[in-house]
């Protein structure tokens, strides 16, 4: 087995956002990982779609933790927000920010999403990034103006050429929406703030006056600081592309005066639809994780979804492929989730004879599982070929097929290290009734009953009552 796993942990295929093409992960360091995932940004409640990618990247997480590499993942909060343009009081805004990162971390619990190394907070940070922003400065690749710094798209495409062409194929021009207000202190439509002036709400002192860091010069600060200036893997949701992940990468190609991208591999999931219409904030269509698990959606009929078979729900479709939510999409992963979890109980079904021989090849199952998952986290093939461990097993209880002992046990726990540890699936555990609790809750309201004079319903719990007990009533 240790075989087929080293084997597995050096044949990992990922789509590098970077090249557009599946490639070989071989980490920069080896059997060390870093990665960097571009967590929430704190003034609103995060939806359903950004799950998908926290829930893509814990699985990743638990898969390479499982081979064995020491992996150092980070996860950011951005904290830094645009609530002063409503409150000018930093109080309130520092109040809501700890509201809605409180429920990020219940959502993430109710997922089953592992805690990353570390999770840096943009307020933080500020000192380094200031230090970032006076490197681009002193480069002439930003100027000032009003108080306020913008990175200079044509300055840096002058010397590199490649903004817009790194991650993604984008024509600038087109991508300018003359329905959007420009900002005119900046010198081209798409410069991008590194430092806005703001004299009230959440602001710090620089070299330029009172202001905040922009939103893209955050997470180039932190990946640097705690994964250094080239790491493995940065990954995201397909919606940071552009504009936040290819300003990061020009950045900090600036910053760390070199042309490495900021990461060996980019991973990007897809989005989350609803009524095959994009999932955001900004169109205000987007499902809050509570509502869906607490049952208060139409989409849904109204019926409490658990949050475990939500995950299964994004899992078994290809990060790289849009889901369209649906209430039959969520009936069928219901009944999904209930074969997969099944299976662990039906294993200890099988009851082989002592001396059987086994014409199941365990290993070769490993092998599947692991080419399954190899291929750019497959995990809808993985689930497929889980399916149909669950018909083989089913072959063994009805003694068509024969396992021996040893191989139950190996099987049993191969499925649930990919059930359980990998796929972050779990089971409900079953409440243990404490029925001498209970017994005893009907003997006090009995007695209460009794003393009410309410031999009705005292009459009746008698009754119930001694089924379990002897009861001998004094006079009252």
């Amino acid at each position: 087995m240790k075989t087929i796993k080293n084997y597995a942990k050096k044949n990992i295929l990922i789509y590098n956002s970077l090249t557009n093409k599946k490639e070989k992960f071989i980490p920069i360091e080896y059997n060390k990982i870093g990665m960097y995932v571009c967590g929430p940004t704190i003034y609103n409640y995060i939806h359903l779609g950004n799950c998908r990618t926290f829930i893509f990247f814990d699985m990743l997480y638990r898969y390479f933790k499982h081979l064995n590499f020491k992996v150092k993942y980070i996860r950011n909060i951005t904290d830094i927000t645009h609530l002063e343009l409503k409150l000018n009081c930093v109080n309130n805004q520092m109040e809501i920010i700890q509201k809605y990162l409180l429920n990020f971390y219940f959502i993430l619990k109710k997922f089953n999403i592992l805690s990353p190394n570390i999770e840096p907070r943009s307020t933080g940070h500020i000192i380094e990034q200031i230090i970032n922003i006076k490197k681009i400065l002193n480069k002439k690749f930003a100027y000032i103006n009003k108080g306020s710094i913008y990175f200079d798209i044509n300055y840096y495409n002058k010397i590199f050429g490649n903004y817009g062409n790194i991650l993604n194929n984008i024509d600038l021009n087109k991508e300018v929406n003359l329905n959007n207000k420009f900002i005119e202190e900046k010198k081209n439509y798409y410069d991008f703030a590194i430092w806005k002036k703001s004299n009230y709400g959440m602001n710090w002192e620089s070299p330029w006056g009172k202001g905040k860091p922009g939103w893209h010069i955050g997470c180039s600060t932190m990946s640097n600081k705690y994964l250094g200036n080239y790491f493995d893997i940065h990954g995201g949701g397909i919606d940071l592309k552009f504009p936040h992940h290819e300003c990061e990468i020009t950045q900090s190609n600036i910053i760390n005066n070199n042309n490495y991208n900021l990461a060996k591999y980019w991973i990007h999931t897809n989005m989350l639809t609803i009524n095959n219409k994009k999932m955001s904030k900004s169109l205000n269509n987007f499902i809050i994780p509570n509502d869906i698990i607490n049952g208060k959606l139409n989409i849904t009929n109204y019926k409490k979804i658990n949050p475990i078979i939500i995950r299964l729900y994004f899992l078994q479709t290809h990060y790289r492929k849009i889901i369209n939510i649906s209430n039959k999409s969520l009936i069928n992963t219901e009944k999904n989730y209930k074969i997969l979890l099944n299976i662990l109980k039906k294993i200890k079904k099988i009851k082989p004879k002592l001396k059987t021989s086994s014409n199941i090849n365990i290993n070769n199952i490993y092998k599947i599982f692991y080419l399954s998952i190899n291929d750019d986290f497959n995990i809808p093939l993985l689930i497929y070929n889980l399916f149909k461990i669950n018909n083989i097993i089913d072959k063994c209880i009805n003694k068509e097929l024969n396992i021996n002992f040893n191989d139950i046990n190996k099987l049993y726990n191969l499925i649930k290290i990919f059930l359980i540890d990998i796929l972050g699936l779990k089971f409900k555990k079953k409440r243990k009734i404490n029925f001498k609790k209970i017994i005893n809750k009907i003997y006090e309201i009995r007695n209460e009953m009794r003393k009410k004079k309410n031999y009705y319903f005292s009459d009746k719990l008698r009754n119930i009552l001694n089924n379990f007990l002897c009861i001998k009533d004094n006079k009252i």
